[in-house]
């Protein structure tokens, strides 16, 4: 059956194609050429140019993905040293307000793929927030 929400006449399959993602992984890349190869027509096969075509592609994913965590690090480290404000994890309340924190990051580490900082606040307490949480960055450090 046609759902006339995503037909789309002008395209091979008549159906629209999905929104970009852009975070796709390697692990997604697979799972998707595994499907394709599982399902495709065994009389009419993928063609030699279309699986090196693909292969290319996993190759350029790879690659980005390397690049990404590389940036991803090379930014986490250069915040030690500076003053930063973050949203605190899990803090949300009722009212739909996330509390922040506000301190010097101390240090970086990688738990389960995400970079967390810790951040020495002024009364000498430390706080752990993802790097994705950082809202701010001050250019020079504070002097607690």
């Amino acid at each position: 059956m046609i759902n006339p929400t995503t037909f789309n006449p002008y395209s091979p399959t008549g159906q629209t194609s999905a929104a970009p993602q852009q975070d796709m992984d390697m692990n997604m890349f697979l799972r998707l050429l595994t499907v394709q190869m599982s399902t495709q027509n065994p009389l009419e096969p993928m063609n030699d140019r279309d699986f090196f075509a693909q292969m290319a592609q996993l190759g350029t994913v790879q690659g980005l993905d390397n690049i990404k965590k590389s940036m991803e690090l090379a930014q986490a480290g250069g915040l030690i040293g500076k003053t930063i404000t973050a949203t605190r994890p899990m803090t949300e309340s009722s009212s739909g307000v996330t509390d922040t924190v506000t301190g010097v990051v101390r240090s970086v580490a990688s738990r389960n793929g995400e970079y967390w900082l810790t951040l020495e606040q002024e009364g000498g307490t430390t706080v752990q927030v993802r790097l994705e949480n950082v809202r701010e960055v001050t250019a020079g450090p504070a002097t607690y």
